[in-house]
């Protein structure tokens, strides 16, 4: 019998060897994990603007997905469900975070915003970023947060909203020069 390399299996293959159906259990875990590790770790640096943060929560993340992974749906693909637990995980870390005192103010680190010179000038900029996302329709924001905040290429992010990848192309496109231009017009950036 011919053995064939984990990297070759599909996500659905890699799920039932690592649910006990195959000899090579934690190796496919292994390989599902570093093929999803940047996506999962793209959301949680998104949501929490923080890389040692992020890079827990992605932990955290595969840990919930080592321990329910027999309830993903295999007829679809398993990229949206791993968004979602690291959008949970993200959310209730947050949550978790409110509730404590905060000792610090903002860092340097937390600005990522280019030709931000400050980080007063960072919380504006990142403020006026955010109310331009806000003003987006629902769906263009969602085009455009896979591509630009996941990482997902436009096939991808057609896939997981279940339009033609031209509509995600279209959508992304003008909701990128609605974000430039409503930044730039509450002087967030120049």
């Amino acid at each position: 019998m011919k053995t064939v390399s984990l990297a070759m299996l599909s996500n659905e293959a890699l799920a039932d060897a690592y649910l006990g159906r195959d000899a090579r259990m934690d190796s496919a875990f292994t390989e599902l994990f570093r093929r999803h590790r940047d996506l999962v770790y793209r959301v949680c640096v998104r949501w929490l603007g923080h890389h040692q943060d992020a890079e827990d929560l992605t932990q955290e993340t595969f840990r919930r997905v080592a321990a329910s992974i027999q309830s993903w749906d295999r007829t679809r693909p398993i990229e949206p469900w791993l968004t979602t637990i690291a959008g949970n995980r993200c959310r209730t870390f947050l949550a978790k975070q409110r509730t404590k005192p905060r000792l610090s103010g903002i860092d340097d680190s937390h600005v990522a915003i280019a030709g931000v010179d400050s980080p007063a000038n960072g919380i504006q900029a990142t403020q006026s970023l955010r109310d331009a996302m806000e003003s987006l329709g629902a769906s263009p924001r969602r085009a455009f947060e896979l591509v630009h905040f996941d990482g997902m290429s436009y096939d991808q992010a057609a896939r997981v909203m279940g339009h033609p990848a031209g509509t995600i192309k279209t959508w992304v496109h003008r909701a990128r020069l609605q974000v430039i231009n409503r930044v730039r017009e509450s002087g967030g950036v120049t």
